[in-house]
């Protein structure tokens, strides 16, 4: 399920997070360590995020 450099696809941040939690569960098998690394990765992608875009987000 990976994009090819040259598409781009749009997902909500619901969405993303709803993503990351269930590979993190499947990863670790545990609630509350499938959540604190979904928000830790959320958290740094919405850091690295060019000004203009994070703007258009908030």
């Amino acid at each position: 399920m990976y994009a090819r450099p040259d598409t781009t696809a749009t997902a909500t941040i619901g969405e993303l997070v709803s993503i990351f939690y269930q590979r993190f569960m499947e990863l670790y098998g545990d609630a509350d360590i499938a959540s604190v690394a979904a928000a830790a990765v959320i958290n740094d992608l919405l850091a690295d995020m060019p000004e203009e875009v994070a703007s258009s987000v908030a």
